[in-house]
């Protein structure tokens, strides 16, 4: 069964994930405590409780469905080229295994901009006090997920090539006969998800510090906040796409009950402990599978639709850089009424995160465009 629409080699469907996703992150952090501030209002009525713990649920797999999506894209990749290999020899496929270098300078470069970008326009607007020492440091691509999935990024090719392998029959570990892709999941879920989940949850209602027992550093997993996670989440997603006759088997509606059940599981169990939050969480792992798997079985038919839902998640890592600067939050979401306004306050953050990245995308452009054609002109080509 193809995942791309009629007459295009865009995966349309995964492209819409992103678009939903990186609005499921604005959910995120409108939520969070120290930015929306949507948490923190969870007191001011049992219904207002309710809807905010299940949309925080809803929303807190967006990370790690993203770097699932990744691997899934990684594994569609690798498909393309040993068919490629096929047809035209070995050294057709070689070319998906190269260092994307040019890609993770890109990223690191495209964070420092939007963050300078949006430090001048925050001391234009709202501060009017400029320190050079600040802006030095919105030079730099200080934001966690961008580190970790450059490297992630880095590192991929080799994971790939590893993955591929195992992924070949005849490969079985163990026993012999089940699958080694299969075998190799199994090992990360218990050492990243499962026992994680066990420290935390733990820890917190029992108060019993058992940190020690973390499979990543002596002082726990970091709530998922780290590079054994996202390696975790990518495989992932690249065996979804290698099992994918196996997951095909079950209708889109299958998925999306069961992500809402594990969202529902996740809020409820969020009154006793807020770990079931963590990005490595049993639960919060579940519902990043389920989404994806979910997306996988969407189809967009026509073009045109497919064209401006892929221009839309084309903007996703923009948005996600720009409004989180302070002269969004700041100076957005402090004019809504928290957490009353909620789908008004996250709409607008969307839209107009979306317009200010689209117009520098259209921007860069032309300026490249333009850059090109006097390249051409004065090499003699036109």
């Amino acid at each position: 069964m193809s995942d791309t629409s009629r007459g295009s080699g865009r995966m349309y469907n995964m492209d819409l994930e992103r678009v939903l996703l990186i609005f499921l992150v604005i959910v995120l952090h409108f939520n969070n405590r120290d930015m929306g501030g949507a948490l923190n209002a969870m007191s001011s009525s049992p219904g207002m409780e309710i809807f905010i713990r299940i949309t925080q649920s809803l929303a807190i797999c967006a990370v790690d469905a993203f770097i699932i999506s990744s691997g899934y894209f990684a594994a569609v990749k690798a498909e393309k080229a040993s068919q490629a290999a096929g047809s035209a020899g070995a050294a057709s496929g070689s070319a998906a295994y190269t260092i994307p270098w040019r890609k993770a300078l890109w990223l690191l470069a495209a964070c420092s901009f939007y963050r300078v970008v949006g430090y001048l326009l925050y001391v234009l607007w709202i501060t009017h006090d400029f320190s050079l020492r600040v802006l030095i440091g919105y030079m730099v691509p200080n934001n966690w997920f961008v580190c970790l999935f450059v490297t992630l990024l880095l590192f991929s090719p080799f994971i790939d090539r590893g993955l591929a392998g195992l992924s070949s029959p005849g490969t079985g570990i163990c026993s012999g006969k089940s699958p080694a892709l299969g075998t190799l999941l199994g090992i990360m879920t218990l050492a990243f998800s499962v026992l994680p989940t066990f420290v935390s949850f733990t820890g917190d209602l029992a108060g019993v510090n058992i940190q020690g027992l973390s499979t990543v550093t002596w002082q726990g997993d970091g709530s998922g906040f780290n590079i054994a996670f996202f390696v975790y989440m990518y495989c992932m997603g690249y065996a979804l796409r290698m099992h994918r006759d196996y997951w095909e088997r079950f209708p889109a509606v299958f998925y999306l009950i069961m992500y809402v059940l594990a969202a529902l599981l996740s809020a409820a169990v969020s009154r006793i402990t807020e770990s079931v939050w963590n990005y490595s969480s049993v639960t919060v792992v579940l519902e990043a599978m389920m989404l994806t798997l979910l997306f996988t079985r969407i189809r967009i038919g026509s073009d045109r639709i497919g064209r401006i839902i892929s221009a839309v998640g084309g903007c996703s890592y923009g948005i996600f850089i720009w409004h989180m600067m302070p002269l969004m939050i700041i100076g957005l979401w402090s004019r809504f009424d928290i957490p009353r306004q909620y789908l008004s306050a996250t709409l607008s953050m969307y839209a107009l995160s979306f317009v200010w990245v689209y117009a520098c995308r259209l921007v860069s452009r032309l300026v490249r465009d333009r850059l090109f054609v006097r390249g051409r002109q004065k090499q003699g080509v036109l």
